[in-house]
Formats: structure tokens, C-alpha cells, sequence
């Protein structure tokens, strides 16, 4: 039974978090495993919004760190899917800080891309919907 395809606007998923010193590394800074945490958390409802269900991490494609984040700020984690074959999903994720108490720019502090793939109730691959990525009025 075919489903029909969502677009990546049906899986978005935006997450928020202030950074605190129990997150810090040795450097002062957030450390990169807390970043890497919550880019997983958002890829994941990302990827689970698209299948209706259950999806796991198959690898992390990319992680970029740009710039560090401290103590104090706010970190604005944005997932969307970027990709769906017959299982398996590919969501991109850009990850913003700025200072929790200030309206001021934000800074683009790291970018990843993950590979999901769908699991049934027995852990096996199971299909996902197509990802219509056509613009209004195209196609």
C-alpha cells in the first residue's frame, strides 16, 4: 500500500535550549558531544515525522562545527528532510546560538546531515513515504 509523498515542510522540527555549565568541556565551552546530542534528537523527529513511526540513526554523513557556544546561550536546532529512498531518509540540520537574555543575532555554530532508516515493530526496514521536494506551480 502506497502513501502518499509529504514534503519536507510536514517533518520540520525546530528544538531550543539554553546551554548551561554542566554542559562545558574542559575549554569553557559547550562541549561538542551535548551539540551533537541534540542535532541527533531533532534529525530523529525529523525522520519520524516523515515515516509515521519509528526511525534510527544509520550514520552521521557530515558534522561541521562552526563557531563555539557558551554557557548562556540559547541554541536553536532546525531538522528537515533533505531526502527519501524506499527506507531510509537523509535530514539536513542547521544549529544557531545567540545569548539567552539578549535580542541579538544569531550565529550559525554547526551544520550535519544523518541517514535514518524507518523500523517496524520488529527492528526490520520498512518503506517511507516519498519526499515531494517540487515547488508551487512546477512540475
Amino acid at each position: 500500500m502506497s502513501r502518499p509523498a509529504k514534503t519536507p515542510d510536514d517533518s520540520r522540527v525546530a528544538l531550543a535550549h539554553i546551554m548551561s555549565e554542566h554542559d562545558t568541556n574542559l575549554y569553557g565551552t559547550i562541549h561538542g558531544g551535548v551539540v551533537m546530542r541534540l542535532i541527533d534528537d531533532a534529525a530523529a523527529a525529523a525522520a519520524g515525522r516523515h515515516a509515521d513511526g519509528p526511525a534510527v540513526t544509520v550514520s552521521v554523513d557530515r558534522m561541521t562545527f562552526l563557531a563555539p557556544v557558551r554557557a548562556g546561550d540559547l541554541l536553536s536546532v532546525q531538522a528537515g528532510l533533505e531526502r527519501a529512498g524506499r527506507t531510509s531518509m537523509t535530514v539536513g540540520v542547521r544549529v544557531t546560538a545567540e545569548r539567552w537574555n539578549s535580542a541579538g543575532p544569531a550565529t550559525e555554530v554547526a551544520t550535519a546531515f544523518l541517514t535514518f532508516v524507518a523500523v517496524g515493530a520488529d527492528g526490520s526496514p520498512r518503506p517511507v513515504p516519498a519526499l515531494d521536494v517540487a515547488l508551487p506551480g512546477v512540475g
